[in-house]
């Protein structure tokens, strides 16, 4: 699968971001009519897990601070709380994912965030118009 993230292109995925070492979020489409899942591990800013969202389903979701809206076409997760777009995943063509926006927080609290421009995270990591094949594997996270 080809995910466009921010100004970035990573093609040839698994749909799997994956941040010390654990599966973080994983983008998929449901094989019978090609809609759009989600299963992503939620955080505070702590770095606490306190949602998990598997495909498209709450398992668990304290004090709804999470809101899920989907449709075959799109998955956006809201923060209640802070009041913001966690993450905004579209379809893109037949096989290709798009990222538009996101801001979520990671195992330990460090805080990922896609613009129109580019992904950054925390102060380790910022990519812009990157364009890389990774050959069917995951996205790391560092």
């Amino acid at each position: 699968m080809d995910i466009s993230i921010g100004s970035n292109q990573l093609r040839n995925t698994n749909g799997i971001f994956v941040a010390q070492d654990q599966d973080l979020i994983k983008v998929e489409h449901k094989p019978e009519d090609g809609s759009l899942l989600l299963s992503m591990a939620l955080y505070n800013p702590a770095g606490s897990q306190v949602a998990k969202l598997e495909r498209n389903e709450w398992t668990s979701n304290d004090q709804d601070r999470f809101e899920l809206r989907a449709d075959p076409e799109s998955v956006t997760v809201i923060d209640n709380t802070l009041k913001g777009v966690v993450l905004l995943v579209k379809k893109n063509g037949e096989r290709g994912i798009q990222i538009p926006q996101a801001k979520f927080y990671l195992p330990g609290g460090t805080v990922s965030e896609v613009t129109a421009e580019q992904w950054h995270v925390g102060n380790k990591m910022e990519l812009k118009d990157a364009d890389v094949d990774l050959q069917g594997g995951g996205i790391e996270i560092q």
